[in-house]
């Protein structure tokens, strides 16, 4: 039966493969590879899921293209960050490249343009890695030790307390606030007297300005004094005088010094009245 089915078929198919082509060839071996292909990746999906069907998932290295689920889902190991990090690394200079020979193409055209825009964009990725270094510091409980970072900035260790190394740095930035202050009033005032032959108002209004900013920097010595609880020994701030030590009861001291002072003021008063009496005495002479 066999050898007869043999004897019919062979010399059909023989005349039926005499009849084709090689462009119908070439269509049947490209349509058996797309069915080989269909059929693999079928047996691919069949196997992971015989895999878990077994309960050996996620054991499963013999399937073809298998890729383990994550171990640790919601924590980042430290091999999966350094990974990260070098993703993040061939990201970017993936994303440099391309910019690059963006860049080239637009620099045929618009130079200027292509340059600004490639600066951008190099800052973008910069801003970007900047701010995932710290929050990569955040996620593994590092913070705030995150000195590798780039441009980053440690919170205040004391939250509402002022210490004498900020205080000291506080007052550092206020005197160069300060001369700041005065060299742009000192250029003002220049530009104004090349204008203004009336040189004596420049200078009042800069004097005014460096009363003001002299009364600033003592009214804010004063204020520190009183945060870190040194007050009333204040000494060292300018123009600072201490509250009465004794309120409601004056010393011989005070007596004194008080008396000195009466006798000043009428000194003063009787010379005023000897000046009056001179010109009243000069008018009526003269009538």
């Amino acid at each position: 039966m066999r050898s007869l089915f043999l004897l019919v078929v062979l010399p059909l198919a023989s005349a039926f493969l005499s009849v084709k082509d090689s462009s119908s060839e070439k269509a049947c071996v490209a349509e058996d590879s797309k069915m080989r292909v269909q059929f693999q990746n079928k047996l691919a999906g069949i196997c992971e899921d015989m895999c878990k069907e077994v309960g050996a998932y996620p054991q499963c290295a013999q399937c073809p293209g298998f890729v383990a689920p994550d171990s640790t889902p919601g924590v980042m190991t430290w091999d999966e960050l350094l990974e990260h990090m070098d993703n993040l690394v061939e990201w970017g200079q993936g994303e440099i490249k391309g910019w690059r020979s963006q860049a080239a193409k637009f620099i045929q055209t618009k130079e200027g343009s292509c340059l600004t825009n490639d600066l951008k964009h190099r800052a973008t990725v910069q801003n970007r890695l900047a701010g995932i270094c710290e929050d990569m510091c955040k996620e593994v409980g590092a913070y705030p030790q995150c000195a590798q970072c780039p441009g980053f900035v440690a919170p205040d260790s004391t939250p509402g307390v002022m210490t004498w190394d900020e205080l000291l740095e506080h007052m550092d930035n206020l005197v160069e606030w300060g001369q700041g202050e005065i060299k742009g009033w000192h250029s003002q005032a220049a530009k104004f007297i090349q204008v203004k032959d009336n040189t004596a108002a420049c200078t009042s209004e800069d004097m005014q300005h460096r009363v003001q900013l002299q009364n600033k920097l003592a009214g804010i010595c004063e204020d520190m004094c009183k945060e870190v609880g040194a007050y009333p020994q204040c000494a060292q701030c300018p123009g600072f005088v201490a509250p009465d030590s004794t309120p409601g009861v004056m010393t011989w001291d005070e007596l004194l010094e008080h008396m000195d002072n009466l006798v000043e003021w009428g000194q003063g008063m009787i010379k005023d009245w000897h000046g009056q009496a001179a010109k009243f005495l000069q008018i009526k002479a003269h009538f």
